[in-house]
């Protein structure tokens, strides 16, 4: 399991964010998931990070559109 800390206001959000990469199946991953939301941590929803980009300045509302756009 590989930890990337991003801290902000330097990362695609403007927040601090941390990236966990993993191998293995999709049974060690969802393992993963579940061990650190039992700490507390939570899935990000649709969207979150572009929002959170947005509302942290890092972002125009055009840009956060066309982030939408290539998305759907």
């Amino acid at each position: 399991m590989l930890l990337t800390i991003f801290k902000g206001p330097h990362s695609y959000t403007g927040d601090d964010v941390v990236e966990i990469s993993c191998h293995g199946s999709v049974y060690i991953q969802q393992k993963i998931i579940e061990l650190i939301v039992e700490q507390g941590a939570r899935l990000a929803k649709p969207g979150e990070f572009t929002l959170r980009a947005f509302l942290n300045g890092k972002f125009d509302l055009s840009q956060a559109e066309a982030v939408a756009d290539l998305i759907a």
